[in-house]
């Protein structure tokens, strides 16, 4: 095969598999920064299932089957561990958390946070998802007056941080919303930027990207720890909160009896609004991307929505009724996975489709890859939900699988169903003709130029 790195010959277990060759010493890293999801998706296409790539000195498998992701994610996950480059760089913002921690630290903490997320307190939020979004709604009625258009990327993150907001922190943080966006745009991008470089500065070197990233964390460390300390108030005055926060507060280790500290506290808060945030914002973003250019699928969600709420708001009751919602929602994320790769470090020498994967290096299972596989998927390119009328197959993991799939899928999904249906039944958005709408991968898959469409009352 041209251009790829043979095989060798041996037992099964002990050849490298094969790749691009890349640079002698960049490896694939200059492929990675002009365009990752082309080079994973040429590399699995070219290559096959198990793909040997070089970001500089560091080797990466790209694993592209589900037989890979069920072997690292579920049956071997103890061999697989969380000690990787990228989870260095997401450690920067969120520090060390449920979705950046390792070992028996991990394992207390996911088990702590779990009952957080029982569908039971899940619910009892339905109101405030619903309710900020009505807020929203009537705020476009004078954008849908003129015509004019806006950024509904933008949109949608403002309003999933008020959500997550008024769920997690019980806080009106719409004042917030600006300096919070703002931040995300400049740790996000940068957390990601640095893992396509093979050296980096020390995070105190004043370099400008830096300076910009220390004041963006300050930005989003103020907003976290006053709410923090409210709460704590709040809690010690016998008036706790009903929201997330208050749930954390009140956890304590079944071994030790001990609570979460400020900072830990601050470290889960900080994940949870880049997971419930972040990601269903760009969840959203794409879905109403998708039903924009495709007005068949807009219409028959359309027509479902009106059988079963008749231009109300949904409740939680109601959405057991709207199967297709729920289709076009899992189709987008199919297309535009929020987490789009995800990165494993092999600690004992292992073997995946007669190929060796080093003890050391990195192993990558990148959904947004996984989920345009020909193999498993009719008509990978296509938007249709109605594929999701069976059982989604194993190739299908947008919020990962094993012991640390998601915390959050429930709570994400129920937002993602709740604010698509109010939005649905009120506008029709229309994508402006010519502006650019692209996939831009960071440590989520955001569209690099927004998403600039128009709102028409339905």
């Amino acid at each position: 095969m041209r251009g790829t790195i043979p095989s060798e010959t041996g037992p099964v277990g002990d050849r490298i598999a094969p790749g691009p060759r890349g640079h002698w010493l960049l490896g694939h890293l200059r492929e990675f920064r002009r365009d990752v999801l082309g080079l994973l998706m040429k590399s699995a296409r070219e290559y096959g299932d198990v793909v040997r790539l070089r970001l500089g000195p560091h080797v990466v498998h790209l694993l592209n089957h589900p037989d890979h992701a069920e072997h690292v994610l579920r049956k071997h996950a103890a061999n697989y561990d969380k000690r990787t480059r990228s989870t260095r760089f997401s450690r920067m913002v969120t520090g060390e958390s449920v979705l950046t921690g390792d070992g028996e630290l991990w394992k207390r903490r996911r088990r702590m946070l779990q009952p957080a997320f029982h569908h039971q307190n899940l619910a009892a939020l339905t109101d405030r998802m619903t309710a900020s979004t009505g807020e929203m709604l009537e705020a476009w009625r004078g954008r849908a007056t003129t015509g004019h258009p806006f950024d509904v990327a933008s949109e949608m993150m403002r309003l999933t941080y008020v959500i997550v907001g008024r769920t997690l922190f019980s806080a009106e943080v719409g004042a917030d919303a600006g300096e919070i966006e703002r931040a995300l745009r400049v740790l996000l991008p940068q957390a990601f930027v640095r893992l396509g470089r093979i050296f980096n500065p020390p995070d105190w070197f004043p370099t400008p990207d830096n300076v910009r990233f220390r004041a963006a964390l300050r930005s989003i460390d103020r907003v976290v720890y006053r709410l923090i300390s409210q709460h704590r108030r709040n809690q010690a005055a016998g008036e706790p909160e009903l929201d997330l926060l208050a749930l954390l507060l009140a956890m304590r280790d079944e071994e030790t009896g001990a609570g979460l500290s400020d900072r830990e506290l601050r470290n889960e808060a900080v994940t949870f609004l880049l997971a419930g945030h972040e990601t269903t914002a760009n969840a959203l973003t794409w879905t109403f991307h998708l039903l924009s250019r495709h007005p068949d699928v807009e219409n028959r969600l359309r027509e479902e929505l009106a059988g079963v709420l008749a231009g109300r708001a949904p409740i939680l009751d109601d959405l057991s009724r709207l199967p297709y919602l729920e289709q076009v929602i899992q189709e987008s994320m199919r297309l535009y996975p929020p987490v789009w790769i995800i990165e494993r470090r092999v600690i004992a020498e292992d073997a995946l489709g007669g190929f060796r994967l080093p003890a050391g290096s990195a192993v990558v299972i990148a959904p947004y890859a996984l989920h345009r596989h020909p193999e498993f998927w009719v008509r990978p390119e296509a938007f249709e939900p109605s594929r999701f009328e069976v059982p989604a197959p194993d190739a299908y993991i947008p919020f990962g699988m094993g012991p640390r799939s998601c915390i959050g899928n429930e709570f994400a999904m129920l937002e993602a169903r709740l604010v698509t249906a109010m939005i649905v039944q009120a506008f029709r958005l229309r994508w402006v003709p010519g502006h650019p709408v692209e996939p831009m991968p960071g440590l989520t898959l955001r569209s690099r130029n927004g998403l600039m469409m128009t709102a028409h009352e339905a």
